[in-house]
């Protein structure tokens, strides 16, 4: 027997969903609303993540603070914190 979720289609999807849906796809975003509909999630910014930054500076030693802060999409002067 199909559950609601099984019914749902693209256009049943706010807004917000129909950006998760792009991404992850309708099963894996309708497992995700079955399992863990009406919690709230916060999705930080890679600044929130000291050990990756440390991490991806430490594999590419040869590139400037200016390549690293347009890849990583943070500002150079917030690199400046992780001296090399």
């Amino acid at each position: 027997m199909k559950d609601a979720y099984e019914m749902m289609t693209l256009d049943d999807l706010t807004p917000d969903m129909q950006i998760l849906e792009e991404m992850i796809g309708l099963d894996v975003l309708r497992n995700i609303l079955r399992h863990y509909g009406g919690l709230t999630f916060y999705i930080p910014k890679i600044t929130r993540f000291d050990s990756l930054i440390k991490k991806y500076i430490r594999q590419f030693p040869d590139k400037s603070r200016k390549q690293l802060a347009r890849e990583l999409n943070v500002s150079e002067q917030y690199l400046k914190k992780y001296r090399r």
